[in-house]
C-alpha cells in the first residue's frame, strides 16, 4: 500500500500519479507494464516514486484496492435501495458493472485484468501477499447481514453464502464470456451481455427446469 508521502501529495500531483499508473496499466499487462512509463506521465522523478510505493506491485494493488472500495459501496447502496432483495440488488448491480466494463473510462484496465489474472502476477513480486481481491470477506459478511432471507429458499447463513458465491461466480464468468467472445472478434454489445447476465439470474433464481 502506499506511504504516509503518497497522502500528503497535493491533491493535483496525487491524481496525476494515479492516472499515469491507471493509464500504464491499461497499456499493458502487468508483467509488461514499466515504472519509467508511470513517472514520466506523471512528471515526477523516479526516486520520489519510491517515496510513495515500494514497487510496481505495490502501486497496482493500490488500485485494485480502489475498485474493491468503489465496488463495496456500489453493492450497500443496491441492497440499500431494493431493501435487502438479494436477488433485485443484484440485477441492479450487475447492470450497471456490465456498463463500466464495456464503456466506462476502466474498461480497458478491468480487462487487463481479467485476461490476465494480472492479480497472480503482481502478488508473486509483493511482500507479503496482499489478499486475494475476491476473497471480500467485508462484502459477503455485509450481504449476508443485509438480505432478506424471507424472500429467498434457503434456511441458513450457510445456505445464503453459497447463494451468494453461485451469484459472484455467475457474474465473474458472464465476464469471461465477454472477454473471450471479444478476443475472437466477437461483438458483444451492454444489450447482449445484459440479457445473458439476466438470463443466468433468472435460471438461478427461478430453476432452468420444466414443472413437473
Amino acid at each position: 500500500m502506499p506511504k504516509p508521502t503518497f497522502f500528503r501529495l497535493a491533491d493535483e500531483k496525487r491524481h496525476r500519479l494515479i492516472k499515469a499508473a491507471y493509464d500504464e496499466f491499461t497499456r499493458a499487462p502487468f508483467a509488461e507494464a514499466s515504472i519509467s512509463n508511470i513517472i514520466k506521465d506523471a512528471g515526477i522523478p523516479r526516486g520520489s516514486f519510491y517515496q510513495y510505493f515500494d514497487d510496481k506491485s505495490d502501486v497496482y494493488f493500490y488500485l485494485l484496492n480502489r475498485m474493491k472500495t468503489t465496488a463495496t459501496m456500489q453493492i450497500k447502496q443496491a441492497m440499500d435501495v431494493h431493501d435487502g432483495d438479494l436477488f433485485a440488488a443484484m440485477r441492479s448491480l450487475f447492470a450497471g458493472m456490465a456498463k463500466a466494463l464495456i464503456e466506462g473510462p476502466y474498461a480497458k484496465f478491468y480487462r487487463n485484468i481479467f485476461m490476465y489474472m494480472d492479480f497472480h502476477a503482481a502478488s508473486k513480486m509483493s511482500t507479503p501477499p496482499p489478499p486475494h481481491p475476491h476473497g471480500n470477506g467485508e462484502i459477503m459478511d455485509f450481504l449476508v447481514d443485509r438480505t432478506d432471507m424471507t424472500k429467498l429458499r434457503v434456511s441458513s447463513e450457510e445456505d445464503l453464502r453459497t447463494l451468494i458465491h453461485q451469484l459472484m461466480g455467475l457474474f465473474m464468468q458472464t465476464i469471461g464470456y465477454y472477454y473471450n467472445r471479444q478476443s475472437a472478434g466477437a461483438v458483444v454489445d451492454e444489450a447482449a451481455l445484459l440479457h445473458r447476465l439476466n438470463q443466468l439470474l433468472d435460471w438461478l433464481e427461478f430453476g432452468a427446469g420444466q414443472p413437473r
